[in-house]
């Protein structure tokens, strides 16, 4: 009977339905409480629905029936490792190793609890050693990039993070960690959407607060001040897309203009779209990266709007071609960027990107775009100190 149980019970573990399956393991244990291999596969029940706790005791309990299972000390290292408890972890993993010496998942799982503790050169070797015993073992090439990123040696660290790409193409983690260790380096063209998306969830919760009144920021202000410069009349109705729209500072300072018209904005955090959201004045708020829904078919626009975003994109290029293909003949863009004297565009220390009037003038002409206006202004304080910007105008012919 407790076999058929158990298989039951393995049967849905492999489905995901892992509540229905702990609750066979723990009739089997209520039954007979030594059954070692319901013991372990409840504890990795609850490893695999995060109920970390109770995942280490049961795992636990189970390494005292059969003290010498390295499969198990493996998993119960990983378990302390998630709970943030490295050095248990560590020795858990030292002691599946003593049972079986070149066993890849404990090295791997050891080496990341030595980066974790900050025991950089020690987790290098560690990874060394697990890629040297299995080359093809992707998520380890991927987190000796991570050690090598930590201890500031990105060449070597994207060197890695192609070692993980090449054997799992689509390995998320190891495509956006050489994005960020490339950014960096200095080569990319703009920040990299995880970046972003990371930065504006973390950020959405205080966003307004910090900007406005710790930051002193105005861009959205200065955009409208340009605006009415630039704009013929400013009644209603419009139709405006907010690109980067984040908490919607910028749609409350235009949606007057949207009365009987449309207001739609974009931007890659989903909390800054649901913050953007209980504004109630976004008739659409799209989810996803500017430049590819700007490339997409979609609506057309009047007014087309940027505040705080075009700080992250140093090539303009591709946003100048997608703002052309949106906007109606007679349209305008009008948005604000951190200002760079001379030529060009660059990366600052901050990770952001500034841009030159000359370099903005050239490329709006190579989109089809015309300069209507340009106003100097300060965005935000930096350290105390203000960050000189742009507010520029570009109208479609």
């Amino acid at each position: 009977m407790a076999d058929i149980v158990m298989a039951r019970a393995m049967s849905l573990q492999q489905a995901g339905r892992f509540e229905e399956a702990a609750g066979l393991y723990q009739q089997i244990l209520r039954a007979n409480p030594s059954h070692f291999e319901a013991l372990y596969s409840l504890g990795m029940v609850y490893l695999q629905s995060q109920r970390l706790d109770e995942a280490q005791q049961v795992l636990g309990a189970a390494l005292r029936l059969n003290p010498r299972f390295a499969e198990g000390f493996c998993a119960r290292g990983i378990v302390l490792l998630q709970m943030r408890r490295r050095e248990e972890a560590i020795a858990c993993f030292d002691r599946a190793l003593s049972l079986v010496p070149n066993f890849a998942e404990a090295l791997s799982s050891r080496a990341t609890a030595l980066l974790e503790l900050d025991r950089l050169e020690e987790a290098l070797a560690a990874f060394d050693r697990v890629v040297a015993l299995k080359p093809n073992h992707a998520i380890s090439w991927n987190n000796r990039g991570n050690t090598l990123v930590a201890m500031r040696r990105h060449e070597e660290a994207v060197e890695s993070f192609d070692k993980a790409l090449g054997i799992e193409p689509h390995l998320e983690t190891a495509a956006n960690n050489r994005e960020l260790a490339l950014l960096e380096l200095g080569r990319l063209t703009r920040l990299p959407a995880i970046a972003v998306r990371t930065l504006f969830d973390d950020f959405s919760s205080h966003y307004d607060k910090t900007m406005l009144e710790v930051l002193g920021y105005r861009g959205h202000e200065h955009v409208r001040s340009l605006a009415e410069r630039v704009l013929k009349r400013l009644t209603p109705p419009w139709r405006i897309l907010d690109l980067g729209s984040g908490t919607g500072l910028v749609g409350e300072a235009f949606k007057d203009l949207t009365v009987g018209g449309r207001l739609d904005g974009i931007d890659l955090a989903p909390r800054m779209i649901e913050a953007a959201r209980t504004r109630g004045i976004y008739d659409d708020l799209i989810l996803g990266d500017l430049e590819t829904v700007l490339a997409a078919p979609g609506s057309f626009y009047d007014l087309i709007l940027s505040a705080d975003t075009m700080i992250y994109i140093g090539d303009l290029a591709p946003t100048f071609s997608g703002v052309t293909k949106r906007l109606v003949p007679g349209g305008f863009y009008i948005f604000a960027c951190e200002s760079k004297p001379d030529e060009g565009w660059e990366q600052t220390p901050a990770n952001r990107f500034r841009h030159s009037e000359s370099y903005m003038r050239a490329e709006a002409l190579r989109a089809g775009l015309e300069f209507s206006g340009i106003m100097e202004c300060s965005l935000r304080s930096e350290s105390g100190e203000p960050v000189p910007g742009f507010a520029v105008a570009l109208r479609k012919p």
